[in-house]
């Protein structure tokens, strides 16, 4: 969740040690996390500006670590598992496989500053809206957030990023592509070893 003023916002219906519970309705919440800002008007909720996280933190797994923290600061995380929304190509300033890329060389041609301006633009878009960097983080240093080995990331690697958000109607899409990634063999084991911690962490709380 994203303040008009550019902070990220943890709304929780408890209180905890360090903050009271957000005074908002459920739909409320819902509303403000869903408040796309190219698909969506923002919503004001007691008197201050709310629009989703997507621009900044579109993947929210430290803010859920940060949370979790908050509430059982004395006990280690059992199993994180993360759900991308597909894997996205490497953030490139100019990307040469885009269709639009002749439009913008003849473009660059006429008015080569203009166009420049738009690719930075776009790049820099593209970055604040990668979740990789946060995976790579956690990935790459699980010991800092969560115990060794217990930190699952699962994201299907082709084609899902190229459907957006205002796609709807590609849904039986995005179940055939999710599906073809959950039965590949590496990710296969990938999801029953989450499944085994998972088990594991809920015989030890029982």
């Amino acid at each position: 969740m994203l303040q008009a003023s550019g902070f990220a916002v943890r709304m929780h219906s408890y209180d905890t040690l360090t903050a009271d519970a957000f005074p908002a309705s459920i739909w409320q919440a819902a509303r403000a996390t869903s408040a796309a800002l190219t698909l969506f008007l923002l919503i004001c909720i007691n008197r201050i500006i709310y629009g989703d996280g997507g621009v900044g933190w579109n993947n929210p797994s430290e803010e859920a670590i940060a949370e979790a923290r908050s509430i059982w600061f004395d006990r280690p995380i059992g199993c994180f598992i993360s759900l991308g929304t597909g894997l996205k190509d490497a953030v490139q300033l100019i990307d040469q496989s885009d269709p639009r890329s002749v439009a913008r060389t003849l473009f660059r041609v006429i008015a080569s500053c203009p166009c420049f301006k738009l690719d930075v633009a776009e790049y820099c878009m593209m970055a604040l809206t990668s979740c990789e960097r946060v995976h790579r983080k956690l990935d790459e240093h699980p010991e800092h957030f969560a115990q060794e080995g217990n930190y699952f990331r699962l994201n299907v690697p082709q084609s899902m990023s190229k459907i957006g958000p205002e796609e709807w109607k590609r849904l039986e899409d995005m179940v055939v592509l999710t599906q073809d990634y959950m039965e590949n063999d590496e990710d296969a084991r990938r999801k029953k070893h989450a499944i085994a911690r998972l088990l594991i962490n809920d015989k030890f709380d029982g």
